[in-house]
């Protein structure tokens, strides 16, 4: 893997769900006042909270009808998530591979 002079790669990343639970905290609502609100069923809700589920744009998008966080908000930390549990996949293989 190359890295860039200067950049910054951060040793863990959070799953989005847990920056959406703080907020819902903040706001005063539940999972279940979430999947209301949302549309969505419960168990996906929570799903994501607890980091089991990708968000995906359409989940973005009901997300910021009801956080007023921007939907690209959520898109980018889920993608950047993504990428890093990829990247710590692919650590893992290079790992196991015999030299």
């Amino acid at each position: 893997m190359l890295i860039k002079k200067n950049q910054y790669v951060p040793q863990i990343r959070f799953h989005p769900g847990e920056t959406l639970a703080e907020k819902l905290e903040e706001m005063g609502i539940s999972s279940d006042e979430l999947a209301i609100l949302t549309g969505k069923q419960e168990k996906v809700i929570n799903a994501i909270l607890h980091g089991r589920s990708a968000i995906t744009p359409d989940m973005a998008e009901q997300f910021e009808n009801v956080t007023q966080i921007p939907a690209h908000f959520w898109l980018n930390c889920q993608r950047s998530y993504d990428k890093f549990i990829a990247m710590e996949n692919r650590k893992k293989t290079m790992l196991l591979q015999p030299v």
